[in-house]
């Protein structure tokens, strides 16, 4: 028996993609603990209301799942622009490197059908708003180094606890800021360029503020 489900987003799924679709949709709009397991096998159209048990076994491997299953395209995109500012002399600058770490991000939040960047707003929030809450997941290869060649620039400019202070606030910000791109994308139908720039500009300008 075929137990294939079309899905608006990517065609014919198999049954554990749609419950990672249908997850990652009800944590975006409800929150992490507003959602049981078997609101998302109801959700993703499955019978068996423990369907979501069976193929990841609890909530906490599920939520690791949806967390990571967009990461590989993220973070392949996100080398490719790092290649991209090297090649042009652009990974010393730091509004650069500010793109190359939020529009990967960004563009995934605007495909069509995606909740990812609400869903991570939504964990990041569960975690307490902080990104050492969430050790299991970490960094991916991209923007751990992204992350790395801002330190070393910051560095320059800033004494030590005030630019880790600054990296940890521009990556709330980063989180939010993307998810309401996502959230406008969904209303007009694709990514607005102009909002990235504008959110581009306020992680370089958070960096790079004077400090007191």
């Amino acid at each position: 028996m075929d137990e294939r489900v079309p899905a608006d987003q990517t065609g014919w799924v198999d049954t554990r993609s749609e419950l990672l679709l249908a997850a990652e949709r009800l944590f975006a709009l409800h929150g992490i603990d507003g959602v049981s397991l078997r609101q998302i096998a109801a959700a993703a159209g499955q019978r068996n209301v423990a369907a979501a048990h069976y193929h990841f076994g609890d909530k906490a491997k599920l939520i690791g799942a949806i967390f990571t299953s967009r990461l590989a395209h993220i973070d392949q995109r996100r080398a490719e622009l790092l290649d991209q500012a090297r090649a042009s002399r652009q990974d010393e600058d730091l509004w650069s490197l500010c793109d190359v770490l939020a529009r990967p991000f960004a563009e995934q939040a605007a495909r069509p059908g995606s909740h990812y960047a609400r869903f991570v707003a939504r964990l990041y929030e569960h975690a307490g708003h902080t990104i050492e809450a969430l050790p299991e997941y970490g960094l991916t290869g991209s923007a751990e180094e992204v992350v790395g060649l801002l330190g070393k620039l910051l560095a320059e400019r800033l004494p030590g606890p005030v630019a880790q202070y600054r990296v940890e606030l521009a990556g709330r910000l980063l989180i939010t800021g993307t998810a309401d791109l996502e959230q406008h994308a969904e209303r007009t139908g694709g990514l607005d360029e102009q909002r990235l720039l504008w959110l581009t500009d306020a992680l370089a300008g958070l960096l790079t503020a004077p400090a007191r």
